[in-house]
Parts: C-alpha cells; sequence; structure tokens
C-alpha cells in the first residue's frame, strides 16, 4: 500500500521484478450507478481496479480490473470535470474480475 500524497496510486504489485500501480476506485451500491474520475488524472501505465461493494443487496463485491487506456476509451466526460464510467458498461465490458491482466 502506499501512503501519504501518491496521487492516483493505491497499490503498488511486485510481480517478477515489474511493478504494476494500481489506483482502486470504489462505490457502495450498485445504486450509485458509477465511479466518478478526472480523465487529466487517467494514466496509461496504471491499472485501474473498479470495485461495487454491492453494500445494498449484501453480495459478493464485484471487480472491474482495466488498462488506463481503456478507462480512458469507457470514460463519459462532463462540462463540470466529474467524469465518470457507468456500472452498466462496466457489466458490458469483459473487465469483471480479470485479475490476468496485472500479469
Amino acid at each position: 500500500m502506499t501512503f501519504g500524497n501518491t496521487k492516483a496510486i493505491d497499490l503498488i504489485v511486485e510481480r517478477e521484478s515489474r511493478l504494476i500501480p494500481i489506483q482502486v476506485k470504489g462505490i457502495q451500491r450498485t445504486k450509485s450507478i458509477c465511479w466518478n474520475i478526472s480523465r487529466s488524472s487517467v494514466q496509461d501505465h496504471v491499472m485501474y481496479v473498479f470495485v461495487n461493494l454491492n453494500a445494498d443487496t449484501y453480495g459478493a463485491p464485484e471487480f472491474f480490473i482495466l488498462t488506463g487506456a481503456e478507462v480512458k476509451t469507457h470514460l463519459k466526460d462532463t462540462k463540470s470535470g466529474r467524469d465518470y464510467i457507468d456500472h452498466s458498461v462496466m457489466k458490458r465490458l469483459s473487465c469483471q474480475d480479470k485479475w490476468d491482466k496485472l500479469l
């Protein structure tokens, strides 16, 4: 885990001498419908894990793993700067539980 003011990186994973920076974004319930993330903060070399805790259904958490390029592709821009990715978009992508992307 990272500590302090490390912008846009929550975890650093080491795999075969390679460091993989990971940003985690979470929502508590499906009713939240989206994860807010600013396009300007998305970095190509960072992996992104979007988590839905399913607090409203008490179901198992959902994990969606995307590269920085994939996040940029599916990000919806807003005039207010509160860009976001919809939960429904994540469900349509083949990115749920794709932990192998970290390899």
